[in-house]
């Protein structure tokens, strides 16, 4: 009971700061693949999933909610890739993790968002992050997420840009993807990817930033950008944890007829 209402708290916290965004069609799609790994690996847990509108890669659990970054969703290639990185925190959640449950008090999350984003935070312990790694592997055998191929090009191409990135890659409030400690934990999916190419046209490791995601700021709401990629020509097109350029689409406003102002 007391974790049920430290999770509520600060999710009813994190949405008034507008850290996480409302619920909508991302976290449909979310959802469904957790309940795909639920069912097929016949766990008896529920979960759920929101997403965090920072842009900086990380995940965290609180309680049996799932968080993901809006910017590691938009790196991601494919859905694989983020099966693996939901069934790292639905690991911790498998396997009854606690969560800090001082936030059951309302007063403890009473803050100011910058005291929020400094006294809040939701790292693991050395200990539950081997467990949930050897989970994670659990799951995944039996999900029907199989080819990871793309998933272990993805870890690759993250641990290599660990001292280019830091920035991108430390977390507000969760726990980071990209340092030894957690990098160990997908050994077992590194280890059967092919070698990291990044000339290569076909191999698309990561994806840039804001390919995926589209936020309405003023509504903190989330969506699928629909429309279709563009061919990739050169190697410098792909831009993996890059920023995606921004062509602004303008329309003339038209005129209201006379009587419609009436």
């Amino acid at each position: 009971m007391w974790e049920r209402q430290a999770e509520e708290n600060v999710v009813a916290r994190l949405e008034k700061g507008g850290l996480l965004a409302a619920p909508g069609p991302v976290d449909e799609l979310l959802n469904t693949v957790v309940s795909n790994l639920i069912v097929s690996a016949n766990l008896n847990v529920d979960a759920r999933c929101r997403v965090l509108l920072t842009t900086p890669l990380e995940t965290f659990s609180i309680g049996h909610t799932i968080v993901i970054s809006r910017g590691l969703i938009d790196v991601l290639p494919d859905e694989t890739s983020l099966a693996l990185v939901l069934t790292g925190e639905l690991s911790h959640i498998a396997l009854g993790h606690r969560t800090p449950t001082q936030f059951a008090f309302r007063n403890r999350t009473m803050l100011t968002d910058a005291e929020l984003l400094a006294r809040i935070h939701f790292e693991r312990t050395a200990t539950e992050l081997e467990e949930a790694g050897k989970k994670t592997i659990e799951i995944m055998r039996l999900s029907p997420y199989q080819k990871t191929t793309n998933a272990g090009l993805f870890l690759k191409a993250l641990g290599l840009r660990t001292v280019a990135l830091p920035r991108l890659l430390f977390p507000n409030l969760g726990n980071q993807l990209a340092n030894a400690r957690a990098l160990a934990r997908w050994v077992e999916f590194t280890s059967s990817a092919p070698e990291l190419q990044e000339s290569q046209l076909e191999q698309v490791a990561a994806l840039p930033l804001g390919s995926r995601i589209k936020v309405d700021p003023w509504r903190d709401q989330i969506s699928w950008i629909k429309t279709r990629p563009l061919e990739i020509l050169a190697a410098r097109e792909k831009m993996p944890f890059e920023i995606t350029p921004l062509f602004l689409y303008l329309t003339r406003l038209a005129r209201p007829a006379p009587n419609e102002h009436k």
